[in-house]
Parts: C-alpha cells; sequence; structure tokens
C-alpha cells in the first residue's frame, strides 16, 4: 500500500508489526530485525533506511534522532507528507521527494522541514528521478481524477541556495520549552543559520491527521480589526536584523496571548523573553497625531512603558530576562494613548529562552 491513504492505520499502531530486516550480503546471515510502525516499503539512502516517517541506521537498526526544536531533547526524527498523496519516496544522497498533495522536497542536510513545488503533482507510483544533478518529473497525472494546473514533464536543475519556507515535524512532549522561536504571521516554518527553528504561527495545518505535525496553542486575542499579514521577502529584504525574513510577517494588532512552556509536573523556571516588532508597512500616522506608546506586560506585571513600535524602522527588538513561569507565559501589549490604539503594533517574532539550566 504505497500511497497516503493509510493514516489512520498508522496513527492507531496498526503497523506496528511491520518489520525491518537486515541480512548480510555476503552470507545471509542475519545483521538485525525490528518493529517499526512504518507506512510502505523503506527506501536505502547511503547509510541510511529511511522507513517512512522515520530513519535508522542501515548498519545497526539503530533509530535516527533530532532534538526537539522547544524542549531540546532527543526525539525519532521524523518526515511529514502533509497532503493527499499516492506513491512512495525517491532519493538522492542528499534530497527526498515524493508528492504531498503538490510536489515534495526533503533536504536531508539542512533537516529543516516539508517544503513543496505548488501548482504540480508526482505519480502514483515513483517518478521523481534524480540523475546526474538533474531532478526528472515526468507528466504522470493524465487520467487521474487530481487536477493541477502544471500537467507536463517538468526538470529541475541547481540554482543558487536560498532559504525556503517549510512545515516541520516533530513528535514527543512539547514541555519543558528550552527554546521558543515563533514567527507571527509566516508561510511556514524555517531554520536560520543557528540552527534554530522558527516556528510559523498559527500553525500550518496539513489536509490530513498524520500525528507527526507540530501543533501547539498560544490563545491569541487581538484588538478590532487586527490580526496576521505578511510580505514577500525578496520584494522586502530586511538587512539590519538577523535572521530578517522574520519581520516580513507579523501579528498586528495583537492584544494578549498565553505561550504553554511548563507542564503540570514540572518545576518551575526563569525564561528570558525577546520580542522582535516589524517597521515594514507602519499604520500612517499624521503630523499632529502623537506617537502610539505601549505598556508592555509577561506575567501580568509592566516590564516596558511608553514603547513605540514606530520608534525605528524597519525594526526594533526589546529583550527582558528573568521572567518567572510556573506554567504559561502571559503577553500583553496594553495601548497607553489613543495613538496606539489606532496605530496598531506588528509583532513578528517571539522568542524565549530557559535561562536558569
Amino acid at each position: 500500500n504505497a500511497n497516503g491513504h493509510y493514516w489512520k492505520q498508522f496513527i492507531d499502531g496498526d503497523f506496528s508489526r511491520r518489520r525491518l530486516v537486515a541480512l548480510n550480503a555476503v552470507d545471509g546471515s542475519l545483521l538485525w530485525k525490528k518493529d517499526a510502525n512504518y507506512r510502505h516499503r523503506p527506501i536505502v539512502v547511503g547509510d541510511k533506511i529511511i522507513a517512512e516517517p522515520w530513519s535508522y541506521d542501515l548498519y545497526t537498526g539503530i533509530q535516527h534522532t533530532r532534538k526537539h526544536p522547544l524542549t531540546g531533547q532527543e526525539v525519532p526524527w521524523s518526515i511529514m507528507r502533509e497532503g493527499h498523496h499516492c506513491g512512495m519516496l525517491s532519493a538522492s544522497e542528499n534530497l527526498l521527494m515524493f508528492r504531498s498533495g503538490f510536489t515534495g522536497f526533503y533536504d536531508l542536510e539542512k533537516d529543516a522541514g516539508t517544503r513543496h513545488f505548488a501548482g504540480h503533482r508526482t505519480g502514483c507510483w515513483i517518478n521523481a528521478i534524480p540523475a546526474n544533478g538533474l531532478v526528472m518529473i515526468p507528466e504522470s497525472s493524465a487520467g487521474c481524477v487530481c487536477l493541477f494546473s502544471i500537467s507536463s514533464t517538468i526538470v529541475l536543475e541547481p540554482r543558487e541556495e536560498r532559504t525556503h519556507w517549510t512545515i516541520f515535524s516533530s513528535v514527543g512532549p512539547k514541555t519543558p520549552v528550552q527554546h521558543m522561536a515563533l514567527n507571527m504571521g509566516a508561510p511556514g516554518d524555517r531554520r536560520d543559520a543557528h540552527g534554530t527553528v522558527w516556528m510559523a504561527y498559527p500553525r500550518p495545518k496539513p489536509s490530513r491527521e498524520t500525528g507527526l505535525d507540530f501543533k501547539f496553542d498560544i490563545q491569541p486575542q487581538f484588538n478590532q480589526g487586527g490580526g496576521y499579514e505578511s510580505l514577500n521577502e525578496i520584494t522586502h529584504p530586511v538587512k539590519n536584523a538577523e535572521p530578517g525574513w522574520v519581520y516580513t510577517s507579523w501579528a498586528r494588532g495583537l492584544k494578549a496571548c498565553t505561550i504553554p512552556l511548563l507542564g503540570k509536573d514540572d518545576a518551575p523556571a526563569t525564561y528570558s523573553v525577546e520580542l522582535s516588532f516589524s517597521g515594514l508597512e507602519p499604520v500612517a500616522i499624521s503630523e499632529q497625531q502623537e506617537p502610539p506608546l505601549y505598556e508592555i506586560k509577561l506575567q501580568g506585571k509592566v516590564v516596558q512603558k511608553d514603547f513605540n513600535p514606530q520608534a525605528t524602522k524597519p525594526t526594533q527588538t526589546l529583550k527582558f530576562d528573568g521572567v518567572s513561569v510556573k506554567d504559561n507565559l502571559q503577553l500583553e501589549l496594553v495601548p497607553q494613548n489613543e495613538s496606539a490604539s489606532q496605530t496598531p503594533a506588528a509583532l513578528s517574532g517571539i522568542e524565549i529562552i530557559r535561562s536558569d539550566s
């Protein structure tokens, strides 16, 4: 069953008895075997065997892990195909290719999440072919009920490197948080140059339940007319901040949010909180209008008064140390004057780092 119609069975553990068995090619002796709860046919990539959604060492059977982006704990490495899909994976040394609603890719070297080439789909078997530095995908959607705008063969060639929006997947508990980086209003997730995964909020929503998508709720509250916005980072580059793309999206008019950092059995902890504000598209104010001023509250306490989100452009960053947390982090942006109510702040990033561990 090399298709995407069996996620429910995977989630329910119906595939838990599916086995991986490795034999010595010289004499046929057993190297290792294990139950692996994988979805369909495994694929060998170098010294890895990828049995979707997991990865194992080809020679030992040891399951590969990665650090959880919030807790820092080692959790099983995973990959998620979030859209409708038939067909199994194909691969080169550093790249997985598959259908994930659209044509999908996974960069094994950067390990930053699943990305998509929209408007096109691969076939119902294996027809993304890596060879001699190219990826060739022959047309194979004809006759299928799935309609896509690009019904033709495509060939992908190398280009200059750039960062892509992805959808990151992870398993395991989301608390206690050691490091959280939220990119408000972003179209997807990204891993920055330091290895931090900036998680888009609201979270990208898969078209089907996989048990692998990264869900959490910060309970955002907006002032009237508020919401999420984003710009194209290519047409709106930010050069005075790193990473600049964080500032190309935001939550405008955010009044408050509640961010879960600790579980019910976790001891209290201390965090530093960094808030990044964007001025790429400020709300215009008249010459007669006074500057918009805000109070910023953490855990109900005022930590900053008279904050003007339009004082400098295009970015501003505020950092607060020694924030005590028992369970959730409470953030509030409170207008101090009428001008602030009329020109809502644009909050782009929330980065939270535990400082007592």
